[in-house]
């Protein structure tokens, strides 16, 4: 598949679930959504056929979300599935990480290839606020189980709100010590009050990881910021809605994939 702007479309998100176990301030209201019977949600095998016809208009790569995607009892079988559907190449999986570390031996015998973690804050009591309910502990258990896998890519996702710029730099210099694929902050803030701010974070970054501060490009796209770019031993991932950045390992990875490719 073909979109309008001539991109390859081989990736697809499967929602398995509309529950969770947090109470995200911006994703949800704090008394919850109504939730779908769980005869309305689609069953393992019709997700799995779904993933095998998607394959049949080039899709290869599925992530698996939710809702929080670890709550749907038997998860681990359900990846498993798709794994074994010919075409499918790599299965991802995103979440709070609260239940991961319990799940985590089951789901990579399964043959999950990467997982996005999304911590907002290192602060227990701001991470209790912004989750509602959540225990920033069991969060990082998870994080550190998932890094214990040295085949496994782990993105790490920061949803910036009204953080102080010291809980900014604390969570990229947790992302930097523990190497991860990837660490993205969600720009999910109006570029007319919060960018000169945004800026002088960038700046800061910058100059906590002794790397030049290159380009400070917020440019508006439905909203929201569309991107920050640290340079060079940083690299922007993506170009919507988020400014991502890679580690030094992933840009290794990248730059080996292109040469196989020539």
């Amino acid at each position: 598949m073909i979109d309008q702007y001539g991109r390859t479309i081989e990736y697809l998100r499967i929602s398995v679930t509309d529950r969770c176990n947090l109470r995200c301030v911006y994703c949800m209201p704090e008394e919850g959504i109504e939730q779908l019977p769980h005869e309305q949600i689609l069953t393992f095998d019709e997700i799995e056929r779904v993933c095998r016809i998607s394959t049949e208009l080039g899709i290869s790569k599925i992530k698996l979300t939710g809702g929080e995607p670890l709550v749907r009892k038997g998860l681990p079988d359900l990846l498993g599935k798709i794994k074994r559907v010919s075409g499918i190449e790599q299965v991802t999986l995103t979440t709070n990480g609260i239940l991961l570390k319990n799940q985590l031996d089951e789901l990579m015998r399964q043959g999950l290839d990467a997982v996005n973690i999304s911590i907002d804050t290192l602060d227990e009591t701001c991470y209790h606020t912004v989750t509602r309910c959540g225990e920033l502990n069991q969060a990082l258990e998870g994080l550190q189980a998932a890094l214990e896998y040295p085949n496994l890519r782990v993105k790490l996702n920061c949803v910036p709100m009204n953080q102080s710029e010291e809980e900014y730099i604390q969570m990229a210099e947790y992302a930097k010590e523990h190497h991860f694929d990837y660490f993205t902050t969600t720009l999910s803030v109006s570029p007319h009050k919060n960018a000169a701010k945004l800026n002088e974070i960038g700046l800061r970054l910058a100059q906590e990881y002794g790397i030049p501060y290159l380009v400070s490009d917020f440019k508006k796209k439905g909203g929201y910021l569309k991107s920050i770019e640290l340079s060079a031993e940083y690299q922007l991932y993506r170009q919507d809605y988020c400014g991502c950045v890679y580690s030094k390992a992933a840009r290794e990875r990248e730059k080996q994939q292109k040469i196989l490719q020539l």
